[in-house]
Formats: structure tokens, sequence, C-alpha cells
């Protein structure tokens, strides 16, 4: 009776530690199923962000390119108009006080017979038998061939009106596209910064995850083990048991 009471304490001791071997590992091992998930969910999300950073910074460098690209041919351009129309308004100006060559009749051979304008060189001279021979020849601000050509001077206004069109519109172009370089730049940056910050948290995490799931693979491993021995004694004890137990006699 002694023997069948200590051993049914030990029957009941090795049964309750079954019990709570086998409800840690069936825990333990359902933990690292679920950490290992989360391992591979983080690895595979900071793959992501490295890859989604990398074709980020491909993108910003040909945009990057592209962007000071249209501004240098921008700034050019504006050069380009600016010159032209130095060019145009330097023309025009001169053409303002410009002279062209007199339209005269049919030339007459004839001695005395050239036509003499009152208060010409000639008509001076005439006063003056003393005087030098007269120079025939064109002066400054003489006009020599009919009305004075000053250029197309209303279509002038047009044209440099144009171009004043034109440069504001490469500026307004140089402008533009250095702003929107200046936001490119600024949102690459932040990008860079948030993705980076979120990088090293997963990779923290996966670090810690990892070391975790390894202590707990190896409680898991001691539990399997100690359950194994412990559902050993209580077989021992079970047959031990079987030996104790009364029989039915007649």
């Amino acid at each position: 009776d002694t023997e069948l009471g200590t051993n049914k304490i030990t029957r009941t001791k090795l049964q309750d530690s079954v019990d709570g071997l086998t409800a840690k590992i069936d825990e333990t091992d359902s933990s690292i199923i679920e950490m290992t998930q989360r391992i591979a969910e983080l690895d595979k999300e900071v793959v992501e962000l490295n890859t989604a950073m990398k074709e980020a910074g491909e993108l910003r460098a040909a945009e990057k390119a592209k962007n000071e690209k249209t501004i240098e041919d921008a700034m050019q351009a504006q050069k380009a108009v600016e010159a032209a129309t130095a060019i145009l308004k330097d023309f025009y100006e001169k053409a303002g006080e410009a002279t062209a060559l007199l339209q005269k009749g049919p030339f007459d051979p004839t001695p005395g017979t050239e036509e003499v304008k009152m208060g010409s060189e000639e008509w001076k001279s005439l006063a003056n038998p003393n005087a030098d021979a007269v120079d025939r020849g064109h002066k400054a601000g003489m006009q020599t061939f009919g009305a004075t050509y000053k250029g197309q001077q209303d279509e002038a206004g047009g044209v440099l009106a144009m171009l004043e069109v034109v440069h504001g519109d490469f500026s307004q172009l140089e402008a533009e596209t250095s702003a929107a370089e200046t936001a490119a730049a600024d949102e690459y940056r932040e990008f860079m910064a948030t993705s980076n910050k979120s990088v090293a948290v997963k990779s923290k995490e996966v670090d810690m995850l990892t070391s975790d799931k390894t202590t707990a693979e190896a409680e898991l491993s001691s539990a399997k083990s100690d359950l194994a021995g412990t559902q050993d004694q209580l077989l021992a004890a079970d047959r031990y048991y079987e030996k104790l137990k009364p029989t039915d006699r007649k």
C-alpha cells in the first residue's frame, strides 16, 4: 500500500511534467514558426527597399543630367537671343541715320549741263571763280539715291518684341527646370533618408529575431530532451504500478 501511494504520487508528478513540457514545446515551436515567417518578411522588405533605392538613384541621376542639359541649353539660347537682339537694335538704330544713293535722270556729258542744286557745293563754287574743284563724291549725311533707306522700322518693333518673347520663354524654362530639379533632389534625399532608416530598423529587428529564434530553438531542443526523459520515467512508473496493483483472487 505504501509503495502504491508513493508510485501514484510519482506518476502524477511525472504526468504533470510531461503535460507542461508538451505545452512548452508546442508554444516554443509555434513561436519559432512565427519568428521564421517574420524574418522572411523583413528580409523581403529589406531587399525591396534596397532595390527601390537603387532604381531611384539611377532615375535621379538620369533626371539630373536631363535637367542640367535643359538648363544649359536654355541659358545658351538666352545668350543667342540677346546677341541677335543687340545686332538688330544696332542695325535699326544706324539705319535710322543712314543715307542712300540719289537717283538722277539720264547722264548728259555736255559740260555745263549737269544739274546744280541751290545751296550745294557746286552752287557755292559758281559765285567764287577761285574756289577749288568741287568734290562730287558722296559725303556723310548726303542723300544720293532717292529717299533715305532707314530699314523697315515699323516691322522692326515686331521682330524685337518676338525676340523678347522668345527670350522670356527660355528664361522661364530655365527657372522652371531649376525649380523642378531642386524639388526632385529634395524629394530624393528625403526618400533615401526614410528608406535607409527603414532598412536599418528592419535589419535590427531581423538580428533580434534571429537571436531570439536561436535561443528558442535551443530551449525547444532541451524541452524535447527533457520530455523524452520524463516520458521514460513515467513509463517506468506505470510498469511498476502494474506490478504493485492488487490482482483479483478467487
